[in-house]
């Protein structure tokens, strides 16, 4: 991504909340949209992390049995520092095993859980007022009240300015109702006025239910995507056996019990967990630009700036887990 992206969509840095953002005044594009670019921004951080965690985990092993900087050198494309690190010590492990070395470790997988509290932020995004216009259309006029910027006509909370039909509290020079309305008022009233409002409705409520639009199946898989990559995950527990005490097994052994844990995080925890999760906000990233409509500049530049980080953060990240089971998997903990 880089700053292109965020040049083109402000929303896609690292210090911006992109669920609180604003993309469009479409409320239900604005769900889906400001939803699935934090998912987007979150696998990107995701593929950032692995590519690290790997390579930082390698370079130690490297350098604990005898490799040089330059041997580890970070190779071209996405994930080329955890490929250069992990590959060069994968071979440097099979040299070693060709000497007679033998070594095994056993590993407990990290075990991951969803954040509940990160999805449920999330979804609060996919939640869209309803608008007002629509609550006046689809309330059963009985049901409806407010405050009326015009003629209310029904029972009126407030001071009645107008007619009362029923039994009004007081009465101006003219002889209109101008208090309180024990009946139906047909004027202006000062608090909630219930049924029918001649001029504009404020903030209008529905006794009855009138359905929310729906952020529907976008909105909840890119939280689901934000709920997983924001898991909380138990660290891996690594038991490293060796066949021989040689100087280059005992250094070996020691440096594979201390880092594997963090490379077993990156390929697993972080990496290999979350494909699914990846495809689907690349599917949503794929149909929203089908389902939003007209929805504006930024809306549209923001899904393309999104789109365009996770497929780039997939292509990281598979290189990445690939790199770091080439280690793992020399020693039967992958």
């Amino acid at each position: 991504m880089g700053g292109l992206g965020s040049a083109a969509c402000p929303q896609m840095r690292a210090n911006v909340d992109a669920l609180n953002a604003s993309f469009t005044a479409d409320v239900r594009a604005n769900a889906k949209i400001r939803t699935f670019v934090q998912a987007s921004k979150d696998i990107e951080a995701t593929a950032q992390a692995i590519e690290a965690t790997a390579a930082d985990a390698c370079l130690r092993i490297g350098r604990d049995i005898g490799l040089t900087p330059e041997q580890m050198a970070p190779r071209q494309g996405a994930g080329g520092r955890a490929e250069g690190a992990c590959l060069a010590v994968a071979g440097a492990i099979d040299a070693i095993f060709r000497q007679g070395v033998s070594i095994r470790a056993s590993a407990t997988m990290p075990q991951c859980q969803a954040n509940v509290q990160a999805e449920a932020r999330c979804q609060g995004s996919c939640q869209v007022e309803v608008d007002p216009g629509r609550i006046v259309a689809e309330c059963e006029p009985a049901r409806l009240s407010g405050q009326c910027s015009g003629r209310c006509v029904g029972r009126c909370e407030g001071a009645c300015h107008g007619q009362c039909k029923g039994q009004c509290s007081a009465y101006d020079a003219n002889g209109q109702c101008a208090g309180q309305c024990n009946g139906e008022c047909s004027g202006g009233c000062t608090a909630t006025c219930h049924a029918r409002c001649e001029g504009q409705w404020q903030a209008p409520r529905c006794e009855g239910h009138v359905q929310p639009p729906s952020a529907d199946a976008e909105c909840n898989a890119s939280c689901r995507a934000h709920a997983n990559v924001k898991a909380h995950c138990t660290p891996a527990q690594v038991t490293v056996q060796v066949s021989q005490n040689t100087e280059i097994a005992a250094r070996l052994a020691a440096s594979l019990q201390a880092n594997l844990p963090a490379l077993l995080h990156a390929q697993i925890a972080l990496g290999q967990r979350l494909t699914g999760d990846i495809q689907v906000v690349a599917k949503v990233g794929g149909q929203l630009p089908k389902l939003i409509g007209n929805a504006g500049m930024n809306a549209a530049a923001c899904i393309a700036a999104g789109v365009s980080a996770t497929a780039k953060a997939s292509a990281s990240i598979n290189v990445s887990v690939r790199a770091s089971a080439s280690v793992s998997g020399q020693v039967g903990a992958s």
